[in-house]
This record gives C-alpha cells, structure tokens and sequence, in this order.
C-alpha cells in the first residue's frame, strides 16, 4: 500500500525564482572627439606660449585704435574742410552781388554830378540806374510781384489803403501799386504794398430813396 501511494503522488518540478525587474542595459556614450580635449591642451600649454598670445591680442587691440583714431581725425578734417568750403562759397555770393552793384553805383555818381543839367536827361539817367538795378535782381533770381489788375493776395500783397471799384479795378482786386514787392526762390522778400479796390457802400440818399420806394413804404 504505502509503494502505491508513492507512485500515484505527482512530482512537481523546483525553478528558480524569477525576477520581475526588466534587465538593464549600459548605455555606451560615444567619443566624439570633444570632451576634456580642449582643456588639456589649455593645460599643456606653456607659460611662454600663454605670454605670446596675450602678446598678440594686445598687439591687435592696439591695431584697432590706431585705426579707430585715424578714422576719427579724417572725419574731423572732412568736416572742418566742408565748413571753410561753405564759408568760402557763401562769401563768393557776396562778392558777385557786390562786384555787379559797383556799374550801378558808378551811374548814380554821374547822375549826381550832373544834377544841375538838363531835367529830362537826368531823369533818364536815374530811370536807367533804376532798370539796371532790376536786371540785376532778376539776374540774382528775385522776381517783381505783379500788382495793378491782379486779385488781392494777402500772402503777396499788404493793403495800406482802399479805392471806390472800377471798370478796370474791380473789386478785390488791386488798384495802384505804392511799393513793389520781390520773392526769391518761391519765398517771399516783401509783400507788395497796394491800394484794393472796394465795392461802393450805398450813399444814404440812395436808401431813403429805396425804401420810399417799396410797397411798404406806400401803405
């Protein structure tokens, strides 16, 4: 009995135990050359060698304010150059205008000196000092501001008086001229001083006369 109980008990195999955790694997980093390599060869370096690039990059530091101070002395010379030119040219101006106002002055001499001659020829005289002196200025650019006949402009005109309108003034618009006025280069030198036509204002003889006229009037 105990030989049968025996062979009818199962056999169960022995294992060994597993372990749940998952198997790690090293991960292996590549060499790509860099690294530490720099630094080491920083550290190889000698004293002497350190010296000699500190020498370098001073020598090339000093290179670049040599440069930035040449750079700045010619900016200098450029601008007080411009400057003088400019001085130079402006009065260049004056010197042309000057030079071109001595035939002018030298024909008023001579009217001044025949001033006790004949009425007409001096008149002449001044007359063509007077067209000379405005050939000059149209030379120079400045233009006469046209007047009589023309609209009152107040940004060209300045109106010193007023005038009853007519046939050839009418009104607003200019009917003498008491002193020209220029503009130079599209601005204004002087403004032409002028007398403006008006519109009459209705006399009172004339009002009575209309309002004794109307229908009102009659009632």
């Amino acid at each position: 009995m105990e030989r049968q109980e025996q062979q009818s008990a199962p056999e169960v195999p022995l294992t060994e135990p597993m372990d749940a955790s998952p198997p790690q694997e090293t991960l292996a980093q590549p060499d790509n050359g860099t690294g530490e390599e720099p630094l080491a060869a920083a550290e190889t370096l000698s004293p002497a060698a350190l010296q000699e690039q500190l020498e370098q990059q001073r020598h090339q530091t000093q290179e670049y304010l040599d440069h930035l101070q040449r750079l700045q002395a010619e900016f200098n010379n450029y601008r007080r150059r411009v400057s003088q030119e400019k001085l130079q040219a402006t009065s260049r101006g004056k010197e042309d205008v000057l030079r071109a106002l001595l035939p002018i002055l030298a024909n008023l001499r001579l009217a001044l000196q025949h001033a006790e001659g004949d009425a007409q020829a001096i008149r002449q005289g001044v007359q063509m000092i007077w067209q000379q002196f405005e050939g000059l200025l149209r030379e120079q650019g400045v233009e006469r501001i046209s007047t009589v006949g023309q609209p009152f402009d107040p940004a060209k005109h300045e109106a010193l008086s007023t005038a009853p309108a007519t046939a050839d003034a009418p009104a607003n618009t200019i009917a003498a001229e008491v002193n020209a006025g220029y503009m130079f280069d599209g601005r204004l030198l002087r403004p032409a001083q002028v007398v403006v036509a008006r519109t009459e204002d209705p006399s009172p003889v004339a009002e009575m006369t209309a309002a004794s006229a109307s229908p009102d009037a009659e009632a």
